[in-house]
């Protein structure tokens, strides 16, 4: 009876167990700032804690102001590319982790903690440049459909799929898979529609934990190796078994 049982119990395991995405690169700012910069590609500011978490983080201080661009303000807000920093010799923000090739990687998303402190709900927005080892064109445009209240850590999730309505459809015009297959950068900020028009002085942004996931080793291969091993495990129980019966 066992050497039946032990299969039908896998079988039910294999069918309904779900494994978690792998976390491929992960910014949690503890050590500082790591190069990465504020939207003028200047310094940000490094606070050791009052993160999402309670741990680092990095924040910038801006005056807010809409332009009369045709597809709406998108105000950068920070920036993890690469930067120059010392004697003039390039480092790459984050040491490179969020740089390369998304696709190969199997990426399914990208996601950070934010928060500022604007009179008003703001629409986080992103663009995600192609172009190693420094470029900045072509690029993948998202516009969150979420809000994120004033003071108030929010995680921001997307979703890296060719079919997410919040990417601009055209990807730049490069198309999804040139663009994430030599991603160069990250430059999260906000997003005011065509026509809309807002300014305020002096709003802090915040971000923490910057995140790829990507997708996971199937479940199913995990639990079938393991019930591969219990049923040796069973089977090898069952014939000392039969052996001392005998």
């Amino acid at each position: 009876k066992t050497g039946l049982l032990v299969p039908i119990l896998l079988l039910g395991f294999v069918g309904t167990a779900q494994a978690a995405p792998i976390t491929l690169a992960l910014e949690t700012f503890d050590g500082g700032a790591n190069d990465w910069t504020n939207g003028a590609r200047t310094g940000v500011t490094w606070n050791e804690t009052g993160g999402f978490d309670g741990g680092a983080y990095i924040s910038s201080t801006v005056d807010l102001a809409t332009n009369l661009a045709s597809f709406g303000s998108a105000l950068i807000q920070f920036r993890c590319e690469v930067t120059v920093s010392g004697a003039g010799s390039p480092s790459n923000c984050s040491d490179g982790v969020f740089q390369g090739d998304w696709v190969g990687q199997e990426v399914i998303t990208l996601s950070y903690w934010f928060r500022h402190d604007a009179a008003i709900a703001l629409q986080p927005y992103i663009r995600i440049p192609t172009g190693a080892p420094n470029g900045n064109n072509p690029a993948a445009s998202a516009i969150y459909n979420q809000l994120v209240l004033p003071n108030v850590w929010t995680e921001v999730v997307l979703q890296i799929d060719p079919n997410n309505p919040e990417f601009d459809a055209a990807f730049g015009g490069a198309g999804f898979e040139s663009i994430f297959s030599s991603v160069s950068r990250l430059q999260p900020g906000v997003f005011f529609e065509f026509g809309e028009v807002y300014s305020e002085l002096g709003v802090t942004f915040d971000i923490d934990n910057v995140r790829l996931t990507a997708v996971p080793i199937p479940a199913a291969v995990w639990l079938l190796a393991s019930g591969l091993g219990m049923l040796g495990f069973f089977g090898r129980k069952r014939k000392a078994a039969l052996a001392v019966s005998a």
